[in-house]
């Protein structure tokens, strides 16, 4: 029980911390930027507004770095400062080198909401490319996409239909094998069980495309009262009870909601029921 409590608690107040220990938002960019230009030695790197950098590599279109979530899970956490820093510049440095051809076996489905789909569509846009050429999305439901990426060693790497023939890939076949590289790239799923809601974990990048693992889901395998009902209100936090438990939805409503509003990696506060082999709106 007190095990549980705990992780409630941590759920729910994701971002504690105090105040006077914590950089602004203005001495976090630059502390960011200095570190960013010292891994970039050739790139021009400049702060367009608070969390946001201009990436500029000669012969290469100026890149855009925005850091309100590491901000966030810095603010989490301002310890961890200098190992969150590191993470988030070898992430942005890799991307900066230009991208090779892609591997098949690296493809993963990763779990977006339609609005970040619009919003980077939107983004491409505005530096003139064509945002569809970017991505490749199939829908899961009314409010989540499956977007296929790249697995690298630093990052995720988003790509286009070109990017799939150009590796191979035929569409049709596309999500078996990202589902079959997702099973061989994450650790064993495990539950952290409680008497209202429970906790799925694997890792932290890809928590959320737990939802396209049909043998965890199917058969009575999780123990719960009713159908299963889901929340995946951020990339790493997979909650899930069951639909006869009134008060642990009613719980896990309230913890969707307020790790969606604070966490880092936003995903949705909806909930979703397990039905008919698949997930669809609560």
């Amino acid at each position: 029980m007190k095990q549980i409590l705990a992780l409630v608690g941590l759920l729910v107040a994701l971002a504690v911390h105090a105040a006077a220990d914590v950089l602004s938002p203005e001495q976090f960019t630059e502390e960011f930027r200095a570190a960013l230009a010292a891994a970039i030695p050739n790139a021009t790197v400049t702060v367009a507004e608070p969390l946001h950098l201009t990436i500029k590599v000669p012969e290469r279109e100026a890149a855009r770095a925005f850091l309100d979530n590491a901000y966030s899970e810095y603010s989490g956490n301002p310890k961890a400062k200098a190992d969150l820093i590191a993470r988030y510049v070898a992430s942005f440095a890799e991307s900066t080198k230009g991208s090779g051809p892609l591997n098949p076996q690296q493809i993963v489905p990763v779990i977006k909401d339609r609005a970040w789909s619009k919003e980077m569509q939107r983004a491409a846009k505005a530096r003139g490319v064509d945002g569809p050429a970017l991505q490749v999305i199939e829908d899961l439901n009314q409010d989540l996409v499956i977007v296929y990426a790249e697995d690298t060693p630093q990052n995720i790497r988003y790509f286009g239909p070109d990017d799939l023939q150009d590796a191979g890939v035929q569409k049709e076949k596309l999500r078996a094998l990202a589902v079959e590289n997702l099973r061989r790239i994450l650790p064993p799923a495990e539950a952290v069980n409680g008497p209202l809601f429970s906790m799925l974990t694997a890792g932290s990048d890809y928590v959320p495309s737990l939802l396209l693992l049909d043998e965890i889901w199917s058969g009575d395998k999780l123990k719960v009262e009713g159908e299963i009902v889901i929340a995946v209100p951020t990339r790493d936090v997979l909650l899930f009870t069951g639909s006869n438990n009134k008060e642990g939805v009613k719980k896990l409503r309230e913890v969707a909601r307020k790790a969606h509003a604070d966490g880092p990696y936003s995903l949705t506060d909806r909930l979703f029921v397990y039905r008919r082999g698949k997930f669809e709106r609560f």
